[in-house]
Parts: C-alpha cells; structure tokens; sequence
C-alpha cells in the first residue's frame, strides 16, 4: 500500500501480484471452511483440495473457478477469476500510470473477498455460539455444552 500511496504503479502491481501468489494456499483454506458451512458435495472440497496444491495461481483458479460458495462472489462475480485477470496483465507492458490503475483495483477486490472471507466464517461461529446457548441443556451434557 505505501507503494500505491507514493504513485509507484508497478511497485505496488508488483507487491500486491506477489501477495496474492503467495497467499494462495491459506485463500483456499478459507474457501474450504465457509463451504465446509454449506454441506458440500465430496468433489466439491476434493476439487479445492486439489487446486490448493497446484504450484500456479493460474491452474489454481481454473480448477476451482465454479465452485466458490455464493456468500463470496462479488457483485456475481467470482473473487479469484477477477484477482487472477488483474494479475494476469503484463507488468512491463503498462505504464506506471497504468500499473497502479491495476493495483488499486486488485487491492479493492482483496479487500472485499478477505472481509467476505471474515463475514461468512463470523456468521456461523455467532450462530454456533447462539445455539449452544439457547438450546436445552440435558443433564448428560458436560459442562459449557
């Protein structure tokens, strides 16, 4: 973000390229656990599994680009295919001007799919910690139950 801030375009398309590569796999954790919340179909994880160990972002996305649960897409769209568009753009082929055009879109985009990430995993955990304390106790359950 101090790269953006200071108008360095290809610093900060750079810096936010190598944050979303690298951040990859734990992205894809937190896709499995909100669909985890969803009762998904067996392949469904196996296929996010699977794109979790693939080394490029690229083929990572391919794979899973249709099975993002709903709660994550953004205005429909889902968040990796639009992170991997934007990064997708040749960094030497744009100018400064251009390349930070690109870096605040992937910035916002990043932000808005971590906060939806955040959202949709509080949800439940509210929902879990509501039901746990309003349902009947019975008096086998352990304490705290």
């Amino acid at each position: 973000m101090r790269s953006e801030a200071y108008g360095l375009g290809i610093g900060a398309f750079a810096y936010y390229r190598q944050v979303v590569e690298n951040q990859k796999d734990r992205l894809i954790d937190e896709i499995i656990k909100v669909a985890n919340l969803e009762n998904p179909s067996p392949e469904l994880i196996k296929e996010l599994e699977e794109a979790k160990r693939e080394n490029q972002f690229s083929t990572a996305v391919e794979k899973i680009k249709h099975g993002i649960p709903e709660i994550l897409l953004i205005h429909g769209h889902n968040p990796l295919t639009l992170l991997h568009t934007a990064l997708s753009e040749e960094l030497h082929a744009g100018t400064d001007e251009e390349c930070l055009e690109i870096a605040r879109h992937i910035r916002v985009i990043l932000s808005e799919f971590s906060e939806r990430l955040a959202a949709a995993l509080k949800d439940n955990q509210e929902l879990k910690n509501a039901i746990s304390s309003l349902r009947p106790k019975k008096s086998s359950d352990p304490p705290g139950q």
